[in-house]
């Protein structure tokens, strides 16, 4: 299940980031206050589901089971990129939401194709390298994003496109020092538990300290100090979520190794209900949620 649930993973990506919750999800659907949340809930879950299988069924057609992970894994990172770091930019507030997800899937898809079958599957790249890099690419690039952690710090004054590619190049850069260097060079952790615990743990909890917890016991900073407070409260948590799921992974045992169990739990469970609870749901029963990069940088709450 692992490496379909990576198209599963695109699918939320482009429906939450890049088209906004159309067609029926806030902030650019149909919903408003006064209507069910169940509406948008069980509405925008039917709708990412069925892109979801549709996408595995058509790809089985094209590619072997094994290939899902490293095409999943491209085309995670490009969504994120996009959807979240460039803001989507030059779609957003520019074309309707509808127009954004047809043309998002197609541009995310035909870019994720272009780099598999033009760099990974001849292994210009090798696969097992450019899962590990780019997932600490992710990582880094949520830890910077305008919506998460930083929110955009130190390159918050600049304007999209100026301010993605800003936190692009810096985060490939620590993606590097983290996957190639520390890794692979230095050996200070296995790979499957850099890339498959560490760095996913990374990406999860940066989405979730900082959207579906809102920054709690940080929001009153402002930044950069709420992003260096922010950092360091996500890494702490990461630590005690990994010790905390570690011995319940192993318990039965899992069929795949237990980094690649945490990547899975991590990714493709964890991390999509919380997103999905948020965007879709609009955590309910709880209170709804805050706006996505909200507090605002500048203000404290």
């Amino acid at each position: 299940m692992l490496p379909a649930s990576l198209f599963m993973l695109i699918w939320l990506g482009i429906l939450v980031f890049i088209a906004g919750g159309w067609p029926l999800a806030p902030p650019l659907g149909s919903w408003r206050p006064g209507v069910s949340r169940a509406v948008p809930g069980v509405g925008m879950t039917a709708i990412w589901w069925a892109l979801t299988v549709a996408t595995v069924l058509v790809a089985q057609l094209f590619m072997a089971w094994p290939e899902f992970l490293p095409y999943g894994v491209v085309g995670f990172w490009l969504t994120l990129l996009w959807g979240v770091n460039l803001a989507s930019w030059p779609l957003a507030g520019k074309v309707r939401p509808s127009i954004a997800l047809v043309v998002g899937a197609i541009v995310i898809y035909g870019a994720t194709s272009a780099i598999y079958y033009g760099l990974v599957k001849p292994s210009i790249v090798p696969p097992d390298y450019m899962v590990g890099l780019l997932l600490w690419h992710v990582a880094w690039l949520l830890v910077f994003s305008p919506a998460f952690i930083t929110q955009g710090s130190p390159f918050r004054r600049l304007k999209q496109p100026g301010l993605g590619v800003a936190e692009l190049v810096l985060s490939f850069i620590l993606a590097y020092v983290s996957w190639d260097v520390f890794t692979l060079r230095m050996g200070l952790a296995t790979p499957q538990f850099s890339f498959g615990v560490a760095a996913s743990g990374v990406i999860m909890w940066s989405l979730a300290y900082s959207w579906a917890f809102s920054f709690a016991g940080v929001a009153k900073y402002r930044q950069p100090k709420r992003g260096v407070l922010a950092f360091m409260v996500m890494v702490a948590i990461v630590a005690a979520w990994t010790a905390i799921m570690w011995a319940p992974l192993q318990w039965p045992e899992p069929k795949l190794p237990i980094e690649l169990a945490a990547t899975y739990f991590n990714l493709c469970v964890v991390m999509p209900a919380l997103v999905a609870h948020n965007a879709f749901w609009l955590r309910a029963p709880l209170a709804p949620p805050t706006p996505l990069g909200a507090p605002p940088p500048d203000q404290g709450v």
